[in-house]
């Protein structure tokens, strides 16, 4: 249900629970066969829908990106967007590299909002990724 502010005017309408995490995230432009980085930034808070990068320099609204970022299975288990809990039970370490690809969908003063693709991928860490 969408949650107003004491101020009427405003009207969040986000599907999921966004969670505030900071999360090293690398992020890159270009097509899935040829990626260019364009920053190493902070995923400040992301949900199963989406993701907010704290940045000074955003790209332009509308700009396909590639997100790449490290995160525990604890964390991965709150957002309940990658894979089952059956799934993620299977894993032999705590951590995992996401890569998502999104579409930025607004700025603000502090970051850009990006809300994901459909195919997400997961790879176990590995001790010698490490």
């Amino acid at each position: 249900m969408p949650k107003t502010s004491q101020n009427s005017e405003f009207v969040d309408q986000r599907l999921q629970e966004r969670f505030s995490m900071k999360l090293p995230v690398r992020v890159s432009t270009g097509t899935d066969s040829d990626l260019t980085v364009q920053f190493e930034g902070v995923i400040a808070n992301i949900s199963a829908g989406g993701a907010f990068i704290g940045t000074d320099n955003p790209l332009p609204v509308s700009s396909k990106v590639y997100l790449e970022f490290l995160i525990s299975l604890q964390e991965l288990k709150k957002l309940k967007f990658i894979l089952s809990l059956e799934t993620l039970r299977r894993f032999k370490s705590d951590q995992a590299w996401i890569k998502a690809s999104g579409v930025i969908i607004r700025h603000q003063s502090n970051g850009m909002a990006i809300i994901f693709d459909d195919d997400y991928q997961l790879t176990p860490l590995h001790a010698s990724d490490c």
